[in-house]
C-alpha cells in the first residue's frame, strides 16, 4: 500500500467525517468505491494507507476532492463541487440531482446535434 501521509491520522479522520457526512456507512462506502468494506475499517482506523487509486475511488464515491481526504484543504467546505448547503445532502439527494444533471446535459446535447 502507498502511504498517503506520513502517519498523521488526517486521512483516516478526514474518510471517516466525509462517509458520516454523506450519511454512509462503511459497507454502502465499499459498494460504491468498488472496494472491501475491511479496507474502509483498516483506513478509518488509520491502521493501512490506500494506494493512489484507493483514494481516487474513494474521493469519487465521497463526491470530495481527494486534496481534502489527504489533509490538503482544511474542510469539506469547498472540497466537492459545491452548491449551497450541499454539506446537508444525503447520498440519496446527491443521486438525485446527478441524474437530474445528466438529463439535462443529455438534452443539450440532443439540442446542439
Amino acid at each position: 500500500m502507498s502511504t498517503s501521509q506520513e502517519g498523521d491520522g488526517i486521512f483516516a479522520a478526514r474518510l471517516r467525517a466525509a462517509r458520516e457526512q454523506r450519511g454512509l456507512n462503511q459497507t454502502e462506502l465499499a459498494k460504491r468505491s468498488g472496494l472491501q468494506p475491511a479496507a474502509i475499517g483498516h483506513f478509518e482506523a488509520d491502521r493501512r494507507k490506500p494506494s493512489f487509486a484507493n483514494i481516487r475511488a474513494l474521493a469519487k464515491a465521497l463526491d470530495v476532492s481527494s486534496d481534502f481526504l489527504l489533509g490538503r484543504v482544511a474542510s469539506l467546505q469547498g472540497a466537492t463541487t459545491a452548491f449551497r448547503n450541499e454539506e446537508s445532502l444525503t447520498a440519496d439527494d446527491r443521486d438525485t440531482i446527478q441524474m437530474m444533471i445528466n438529463t439535462l446535459a443529455k438534452r443539450r446535447h440532443g439540442d446542439s446535434a
